[in-house]
């Protein structure tokens, strides 16, 4: 009897309505809709085809698909490494997207790149390019033909030896 009286005090649980429950899985339909449609964009917008759709940036985009680096894409380059790297620029995409739409392109383009994101590939740090060449390693197939330490500890650029691995030399430059 004492436990009958506990249930009387206890609120009764209501129902979800089903116009609650159709707002709750419109809600959830349209959150998983966009969540997919913005991976989706955002893979699409990471290809190098869709860099090159941009007519100043064609010439690169073409030397790069024949060069060393033919497997990796723009943004494993071109944005810093991890996550966060890779959302960032692809919010700095959308500008640049702005600003070729509205016709405001610089006439002198520079490519931005951080040498971290070099030195992670180059050091077996990224899982995705296996068989990228290990800076650190001595000897084997990976290791470069010349050490790499002194580089390293003194934190030179890649770019001051590798200049043009990735995209060639410009065109009608002598070296």
């Amino acid at each position: 009897m004492a436990s009958e009286a506990n249930n009387e005090n206890k609120p009764r649980e209501q129902p979800i309505h089903r116009s609650t429950k159709r707002i709750i899985l419109i809600t959830t339909l349209v959150i998983v809709a966009l969540s997919v449609l913005m991976f989706l964009t955002m893979h699409f917008t990471s290809q190098p085809n869709f860099c090159a759709s941009c007519h100043q940036i064609r010439q690169p985009v073409a030397s790069w698909s024949v060069g060393a680096h033919k497997s990796v894409t723009c943004l494993d380059c071109h944005a810093n490494p991890g996550t966060v790297g890779y959302v960032s620029r692809k919010f700095k995409g959308l500008g640049e997207v702005y600003l070729q739409l509205t016709n405001q392109v610089p006439t002198t383009l520079v490519a931005k790149y951080n040498i971290q994101t070099c030195i992670v590939c180059h050091t077996g740090q990224n899982g995705y390019y296996p068989n990228a060449k290990n800076i650190k390693l001595t000897s084997g197939p990976l290791a470069p033909k010349s050490s790499h330490e002194e580089i390293l500890q003194n934190n030179v650029s890649c770019l001051v030896c590798h200049r043009y691995v990735a995209h060639g030399e410009p065109q009608g430059s002598t070296p």
